[in-house]
């Protein structure tokens, strides 16, 4: 029944195994129920006589990360005072090793007192032995505690990751503290512990070999960076590792790398990175040679010795001998006298690009102001024609007059001196052209079929006459809706009105001139455009 022992799984599942009998089984057995139940039953008299007591909260110490200070808990309340129920875990250690040494002198006793002890010993005494181991497994709070310890001790025996759990007993096993862990956790639990240690300890060795490789490869590079510059002979792009390889191998530092083949990589790594930067600060030379050579050029434009229409030949001449040996301006290793024509003739495009904007935006903004003006001349125009100064039969020479005093005919006139006229005229003409073409649709409408002209009675409103147009539109609306069109556009005048003023004009000439009729006012149906227009004598 002794041979009985507990085990964990891959998986987490507890199994148990008899060595002597060599069988396994999930199911736990009575002896081992016996010896749990042992260990945590109080003694019989304890039961009987003494009430349970609540369980007493326990103080552990913890560092808090970001200070480095101490402060301690029992899982209820916090504080950085020491309680007075704190143990510390070196408390914990020793009362842990004098129990092992108990065992140990009890262990070394000879069998006869063995024997003669346990022949005199009581019920009393049994229940004494009890209460000692329990006090015993007492010294750890609980089980978190017991795996923390046996980590602990683990690592203070320098455990290896890769020690297998029969190596670790020959180690661990003569310390004094191994028997007390022994008693809380079971061989299951330990082997669980010893798993996580070692698997945090590959990782802490990983790391710090990481990092170990990391501060190598940096001293080896420190090394090339300190010593090839200075190697007679070293080039970037030429030289081999055996080439410099003597002469890197005199400091400590060469041997921080343990691999050759590792220290031919990083050797060609800096070759590359120091050809790069050997390319970099050349560019970057270059550039500042150029830029000077552009300032002096710009004190030079400046100056007014050097304009967009310069060439090279001619700003040569232009310099002073004490300009000539200007630093920024002599030849160079790193300027030649093709780079600084080649800086040169970009600068002078630039001051070309500079003059062409330029002039574009004074171009751009003369047109912008003469459009202006042209749009206050026709607005002036416009407004004539709403004020009935103008009409679609007007000519120049009758307002020439009302236009000279104002002052967007007068910026029209500065532009070119034929302008107001051409606007002038391009105005009436077109609206001539509309009026035309709608009063000739009007004069359909209102003609009647016996009568070649449209009249008008005296005294006819132009509501009146509005209203007589849109009822003469009716049959159609398609008509209707041109007869619409043409009443409500104003622009500058609606044409029905002007139609209808004219036919007022007609009505009261006709009354003057006795019944007579003028050709001006007339209605008919023209064959041409031009017919019955009035032509002035310079036209």
């Amino acid at each position: 029944d002794e041979a009985w022992k507990e085990y964990t799984a891959p998986g987490g599942v507890k199994y148990y195994h008899n060595a002597l009998l060599k069988e396994s089984t999930y199911h736990k057995p009575d002896v081992l129920k016996k010896k749990e139940q042992a260990i945590n039953d109080p003694p019989p008299d304890s039961r009987k006589t003494s009430a349970p007591s609540p369980k007493k909260l326990t103080w552990q110490g913890y560092e808090d990360s970001n200070t480095g200070k101490f402060y301690y808990s029992d899982g209820v309340s916090t504080t950085w005072e020491k309680p007075d129920g704190y143990v510390s875990p070196d408390t914990i250690v020793a009362n842990t090793s004098l129990a092992s040494e108990r065992e140990e002198r009890k262990n070394r006793e000879p069998p006869s007192k063995k024997k003669k002890r346990s022949c005199t010993a009581t019920s009393s005494s049994s229940a004494g032995n009890i209460k000692d181991k329990t006090d015993n497994s007492d010294s750890f709070a609980n089980k978190k505690e017991a795996t923390a310890a046996f980590k602990g001790l683990l690592l203070a025996k320098a455990i290896s990751p890769t020690l297998k759990w029969n190596e670790v007993l020959k180690v661990c096993e003569s310390d004094s503290r191994w028997g007390s862990l022994e008693e809380i956790l079971s061989i299951g639990e330990r082997k669980q512990a010893l798993a996580e240690y070692q698997t945090k300890r590959t990782n802490e060795i990983r790391n710090e070999q990481r990092k170990e490789r990391v501060r190598a490869k940096e001293a080896f590079g420190q090394l090339l960076t300190d010593v090839l510059p200075s190697v007679s002979g070293f080039s970037a792009r030429t030289s081999r590792f055996m080439d410099v390889r003597n002469s890197l191998s005199k400091d400590d530092r060469f041997y921080a790398v343990e691999d050759e083949a590792t220290r031919e990589s990083l050797f060609l790594d800096f070759c590359d990175e120091y050809k790069k930067r050997e390319e970099r600060n050349k560019r970057n030379k270059k550039r500042e040679v150029q830029e000077s050579f552009e300032y002096f050029l710009q004190e030079r434009e400046e100056g007014g010795t050097l304009t967009y229409a310069s060439t090279w030949e001619s700003f040569l001449v232009s310099l002073s001998e004490k300009e000539k040996v200007d630093s920024r301006f002599v030849t160079s290793p790193i300027i030649s006298d093709s780079d600084r024509q080649l800086y040169f003739a970009d600068f002078v495009i630039e001051l070309q690009k500079a003059e062409d904007d330029k002039r574009r935006r004074i171009r751009d903004a003369k047109i912008r102001a003469e459009k202006a003006q042209r749009d206050n001349y026709r607005e002036l125009l416009h407004r004539m024609a709403i004020d009935g100064k103008i009409f679609p039969s007007s000519r120049w020479r009758e307002i020439e007059v009302l236009l000279l005093k104002d002052d967007s005919f007068k910026m029209v006139e500065g532009q070119d001196r034929d302008a107001p006229r051409e606007l002038f005229e391009k105005f009436v003409d077109e609206w001539d052209l509309m009026y035309r073409r709608e009063r000739s649709f009007l004069c359909r409408l209102l003609r009647p079929k016996e009568k070649p002209d449209v009249v008008i009675s005296t005294g006819v409103t132009y509501g009146s006459f509005k209203n007589s147009i849109t009822n003469e539109s009716s049959y159609s609306s398609e008509i209707q809706n041109e007869t619409f069109r043409i009443i409500n556009k104003d622009d500058p005048v609606s044409s029905a009105r002007l139609l209808y003023d004219e036919l007022v004009a007609r009505t009261v000439d006709n009354k003057r001139n006795g019944g007579g009729s003028s050709r001006r006012g007339s209605t008919r149906d023209d064959s041409s455009e031009d017919e019955g227009e009035i032509i002035e004598d310079d036209e």
